[in-house]
């Protein structure tokens, strides 16, 4: 009996200094600031996704709108509810922050290059895109890195630093797919031989994928060995632009001396 009484004098006790509204209050404005956040991060996506709208809809932009609520609920609830002093937390961690970003300035440099890249829309998802050795579509800006799947449904993960310190080349329209092959030179009308050749391509590309813009061929160079020409066509989808690729290859592969399965960027009129 006596443990019955001194269980309730102390629950007593708690709801008496005021713990347990602290307590009560602090759950509240956590389940706010949930609330909050994801109604404003739906808000965010939906507008980067809107058309006329200059920012891409990359995920850097919608984790530090969640940052950002996240840290001032939490700072809300910890200065109401406990009397923290936030703004003496704040500047601990402005020093502390000083000596932890000379350990941390590749992720830095990431992330400022991830901001520069999002608001000066240097690359947006859906661009295809070119970066050193690496070519693909691009998926996402993270904080850390641009997430590029290539042809091959490879995936890339580049750091912002690179994509913001090196030469990016874009290629337009997106789902353009290039390869590079020379055509036999034995004596047959280069024109009669191109028309054929793209009509083989069209007819086997379209029973993998569909065309948005059909094959067409660009000559490039004339020597001793043949004629070298660059193959292209657009698709309305890039799923299936290895197929693609494959079975266009396949069908004029009888016209050509050697054909080449990379894709590159379309860089000649």
């Amino acid at each position: 009996m006596e443990q019955v009484e001194e269980s309730v004098d102390k629950v007593q006790g708690f709801i008496q200094s005021g713990m347990l509204q602290a307590a009560i209050v602090a759950v509240v404005i956590l389940v706010v600031t949930a609330i909050l956040s994801y109604a404003i991060v739906r808000l965010i996506k939906r507008l980067l996704s809107s058309d006329g709208v200059p920012l891409p809809s990359s995920t850097i932009l919608v984790n530090i709108a969640r940052i950002v609520i996240w840290t001032t609920g939490v700072s809300v609830m910890l200065s109401l509810c406990f009397g923290v002093d936030v703004n003496g937390i704040i500047a601990a961690l402005g020093v502390g922050g000083i000596a932890l970003s000379l350990g941390l300035q590749d992720t830095i440099k990431n992330f400022i290059g991830g901001l520069q890249v999002t608001i000066m829309g240097i690359v947006h998802p859906g661009d295809h895109i070119v970066v050193g050795g690496t070519e693909g579509i691009v998926h996402d800006v993270s904080w850390r890195q641009t997430t590029v799947v290539d042809y091959e449904h490879v995936v890339h993960l580049i750091p912002n630093s690179v994509i913001n310190s090196t030469e990016v080349q874009k290629i337009t329209p997106e789902f353009l797919v290039s390869s590079v092959v020379v055509l036999n030179n034995d004596g047959r009308n280069v024109d009669e031989m191109i028309r054929e050749m793209e009509l083989l391509a069209k007819n086997a590309v379209e029973k993998v994928a569909p065309l948005e813009k059909d094959p067409w061929l660009l000559v490039t160079q004339i020597g001793e060995y043949g004629v070298w020409a660059k193959m292209r066509f657009v698709l309305a989808d890039v799923e299936y632009a290895r197929e693609a690729r494959d079975a266009a290859l396949r069908a004029i592969a009888p016209y050509t001396r050697n054909n080449s399965s990379q894709i590159l960027p379309d860089d000649e009129d």
